[in-house]
């Protein structure tokens, strides 16, 4: 399998070529794009929805292309980018896709899209899959409304959804979710949640899209139906969530609420780590297990260390291990945080340990205290510098970002050596 993401020349990105695995990190300073190249791929993995919906409404491919291009826009505002050129394009095997920004001489960006035949001949195919198999059923159904509903959407699973996830094709058909920075802006909201996400402010829509993601995660966090097939898993998931926010999550009087020895604190008073970690870590609980069983399922996380202490931002990456390991959930992690990156570091060293048998699993875990190995060739590492990504894995030594952690102690050690020798030199 082949996934890739390319940007040429768009708002901070000046050359980005990004091949994407199962759990891929970006790290950097800040204002360097880190964030829109998650945004850019979680983009490209969700022009399925214009997909589905075009082949349900039976669109032509002019107004599917229009609907993407709509979608782009909404996402990245033509105010950002008006007046340059820029190519963004994304492989996933014989399926590419191409959006062009093209500057033209009255100094207006053009916006076009240009995509593999394949995906062409799979959208014709599946309205034409679909017309046919809704007119059969419509004709043995029975007369009501709720009837044919039922009908319509059990056709389009069965006929649309299913075949393209079992083809192959899962990762770009999937239904990927994005957990943005600045998650503390709902700690403060609670009741209000609701009035938020049907208002119709010109709000950021990642930051209103994972709003509605949020506010289910607490209606679904520790549910009997979803501990009942995965009580291992929840369980070390639930451990590790209680080490990271200091007490176990409740939800009353439509209220969040942490709980820590009897005591409980309400979610706006608490620390701003706290405020930051539990709606994702909520997230992280309930949605890679409800799509288990859809291959190629990604999670998008802007900063997971925001707030956190290092021991924190190590659980933080054990629990993405498990849900990597038993789940198969992907991953697209930006961060500012060198101790993600040695979190990661310990759990690929793990899996080679393992691998050469002088490690089991169970003793790694009992070492780390909670998460599983991570295979190096599973991971895809990538910093930000003036435009431009680079990789940091390191091939030989199998281990991600060694010269910029180097770099890093470098700095600071240099900075104290020339302090101490100043006072010896007097």
């Amino acid at each position: 399998m082949s996934e890739k993401l390319t940007v040429s020349n768009f708002l901070l990105i000046k050359k980005a070529s990004l091949d994407i695995k199962q759990i891929n990190i970006v790290i950097g300073p800040q204002a360097n794009g880190k964030s829109l190249l998650a945004k850019l791929l979680h983009f490209f993995k969700t022009i399925n929805i214009d997909f589905f919906e075009g082949v349900r409404l039976g669109k032509s491919k002019r107004d599917f292309d229009k609907g993407i291009l709509t979608t782009f826009e909404k996402n990245f505002p033509r105010y950002a980018w008006e007046g340059s050129s820029f190519s963004i394009g994304y492989e996933f095997n014989e399926i590419s896709i191409i959006v062009f920004g093209r500057k033209n001489s009255s100094g207006k960006t053009s916006l076009s899209i240009d995509y593999s035949p394949l995906l062409a001949k799979l959208f014709t195919s599946k309205k034409k899959i679909y017309a046919k198999h809704l007119i059969e059923a419509k004709a043995q159904e029975k007369p009501g409304r709720q009837q044919v509903a039922h009908t319509e959407s059990q056709v389009f699973y069965e006929h649309v959804i299913e075949p393209l996830r079992n083809e192959g094709y899962s990762p770009f058909f999937s239904s990927p979710i994005f957990i943005p920075a600045t998650r503390s802006f709902f700690a403060n909201l609670q009741k209000n949640i609701f009035t938020f996400l049907a208002s119709n402010l010109d709000i950021d829509p990642y930051l209103k899209e994972f709003g509605s993601l949020y506010e289910n995660s607490k209606r679904w966090y520790k549910d009997g139906y979803l501990n009942k097939d995965n009580k291992e898993l929840t369980a070390e998931i639930y451990s590790a969530v209680e080490s990271i926010i200091s007490g176990d999550y409740e939800y009353h009087d439509e209220q969040d609420w942490i709980v820590n020895k009897g005591r409980r604190i309400n979610l706006a008073n608490a620390s701003s780590g706290q405020q930051e970690a539990l709606p994702m870590l909520l997230s992280l609980c309930v949605w890679p297990i409800l799509r288990k069983h859809q291959p190629g399922n990604m999670c998008f996380i802007e900063e997971p260390e925001a707030h956190l202490f290092p021991t924190s931002q190590g659980h933080i990456v054990s629990i993405l291990s498990i849900l990597y390991a038993r789940v198969g959930t992907n991953f697209f992690v930006t961060t500012h945080s060198p101790y993600i990156i040695s979190a990661l570091n310990n759990f690929i060293l793990a899996a080679d340990k393992i691998k050469d048998r002088t490690l089991t699993t169970k003793e790694f875990t009992k070492l780390n205290g909670s998460g599983l190995p991570i295979k190096f060739e599973d991971v895809a590492a990538y910093s930000m510098s003036n435009g431009e990504a680079t990789s940091i894995s390191d091939l030989e030594y199998r281990i991600i970002g060694a010269d910029m952690l180097d770099g890093i102690s470098e700095h600071f050690e240099s900075v104290m050596n020339e302090m101490l020798t100043r006072g010896v030199q007097q």
